[in-house]
């Protein structure tokens, strides 16, 4: 059992050594998507015609801007792994209902298969019946990632 503890240990140093690197690049991502999206606006400011955005560049903004979301939402499920050593499922799906808009909006309906529409439209009734029964269930879904904390439970 002792060996047990320590290889445990061990694992768990390294898990969160990798989550603490992975907060990092994800923070130097997300810094990187905002200063993208600020530098489009500020061309497309400047360049004639002066103070409007043209209809597609405002798609491809509107996608960054779902892009930052999706990762400061992810950054902050990472951060509460770290925090509470547990993962919100109720978390984990919002995180998949905001890709998905975000794929939506900015999809090109014209040139886009319908097979690839349906799938679409059954994934978001699929989260979004997930997000219900899970909320609605009014139970607390995590997951635990602490095998000591497993280990006291039982």
């Amino acid at each position: 059992m002792v060996v047990i503890d320590l290889i445990i240990k061990y694992i768990n140093i390294f898990q969160t050594l990798v989550i603490k690197a992975i907060i990092v690049m994800m923070a130097l991502v997300i810094l990187s998507a905002t200063i993208e999206i600020a530098w489009i606006v500020l061309v497309d400011m400047v360049t004639p015609p002066y103070l409007l955005i043209g209809v597609e560049q405002i798609l491809d903004v509107f996608g960054l801007f779902f892009l930052v979301i999706i990762g400061i939402e992810l950054l902050e499920t990472v951060k509460m792994i770290i925090v509470e050593s547990s993962m919100n499922v109720d978390v984990i799906i919002l995180v998949g209902v905001t890709a998905v808009v975000r794929k939506v909006m900015i999809i090109d309906i014209k040139n886009t298969d319908p097979l690839f529409l349906m799938g679409m439209g059954i994934l978001i009734i699929a989260l979004a019946a997930t997000y219900y029964l899970v909320t609605a269930s009014e139970k607390e879904f995590k997951c635990t990632l602490d095998y000591h904390d497993e280990m006291d439970e039982s």
